[in-house]
């Protein structure tokens, strides 16, 4: 059971992104910590890490962000949902800021970019069918494996419904893209694995995936690595993981090795191809590899800054169903 705690932000929020794969546009955490409980998730070590179960949610998110488009020159072209929590956490008070908040932003002509591993909930598809050239999404998924799921992110959606909020995004015209993060070596980037995935996207109309490997902070390296080697398909390859220097705002952490990484995304790339899929590699997590450009993690075509007034009347509901 979470324990839910009730937290004001303080400063300003519509604040650009030190990621590079995020390139400055603004970003929006709805909450400290988060009920998904991802074992590989790296905010476990940051210092504002409110605990395991333990969420704070900021209350007054959507009206600091409401304040600051009145109060900017120019308002943004799109915010980012969420680079530390996910905006679609199964927590009620979660779930009502964070969709008055992209209320407030869609109806004020601001484009909202979102990652999620949680259950989409009906009114907000309801919410983006009214805008759904300004939605960018990326759902992420690594396995079909339920099992294997729910030892690796047990309060995230299963499988199937994230399957299901791909079809529910597609059908509604929104741009929606899968992401491959974090690819587990042997666990869940095995070839078995991942065409039976790919499959499924493809299924679904899917033609674009971002993907990443796992990397291990002290703080879970060794919690993580013995949940691991349950799932282990052995391959012969024992490469030692070493430490890596990751991009700004995500740190560093243990990883494979440069040229495994590059292999494996190659073999990545020529099983999604047969799919008619594209893959984009996050530079944040793989600066190493020289890439020239980005996983489009927050949509692939550049938000342009708003000219128009700063912030229009709003119609509809901003305060949920």
């Amino acid at each position: 059971m979470a324990v839910i705690d009730h937290g004001q932000r303080k400063g300003p929020i519509l604040t650009p992104s030190s990621l590079p794969c995020l390139g400055n546009m603004p970003t929006i955490n709805i909450t400290e910590g988060c009920v998904h409980g991802c074992a590989y998730c790296y905010t476990q070590g940051y210092t504002n890490y409110p605990g395991a179960g333990r969420v704070v949610v900021f209350d007054n998110i959507p009206a600091l962000v409401k304040s600051e488009l009145v109060k900017k020159r120019r308002k943004p072209g799109r915010v980012y949902f969420s680079p530390s929590s996910d905006a679609f956490q199964p927590l009620q008070t979660v779930q009502d800021v964070a969709y008055e908040t992209m209320s407030t932003l869609l109806h004020a002509g601001v484009e909202v970019a979102f990652l999620t591993k949680g259950a989409i909930p009906e009114r907000f598809f309801d919410l983006f069918s009214q805008f759904p050239t300004k939605i960018f999404a990326q759902i992420g998924i690594t396995t079909l494996d339920e099992r294997l799921q729910q030892a690796l992110e047990p309060g995230a959606a299963a499988p199937s419904q994230r399957l299901g909020a791909i079809e529910n995004l597609v059908r509604l015209g929104i741009s929606v893209r899968a992401r491959l993060d974090p690819l587990a070596p042997d666990v869940t980037d095995t070839e078995e694995n991942l065409t039976s995935l790919l499959a499924e996207l493809a299924k679904r109309q899917v033609e674009s995936i971002a993907a990443s490997y796992l990397f291990l902070r002290p703080a879970f390296a060794q919690r993580l690595s013995e949940l691991l080697r349950q799932f282990v398909v052995e391959t012969g390859r024992t490469s030692p993981w070493s430490w890596h220097r990751l991009a700004d705002g995500v740190g560093g952490g243990q990883m494979i090795d440069v040229a495994e990484r590059q292999a494996r995304f190659h073999r990545l790339k020529t099983l999604a191809e047969k799919h008619g899929i594209d893959v984009h590699i996050c530079v944040c997590k793989n600066p190493d590899l020289g890439l020239t450009s980005n996983c489009r993690i927050a949509g692939s075509d550049s938000p342009q800054v708003g000219t128009a007034p700063l912030f229009g009347p709003i119609t509809g509901d901003t305060h949920g169903l």
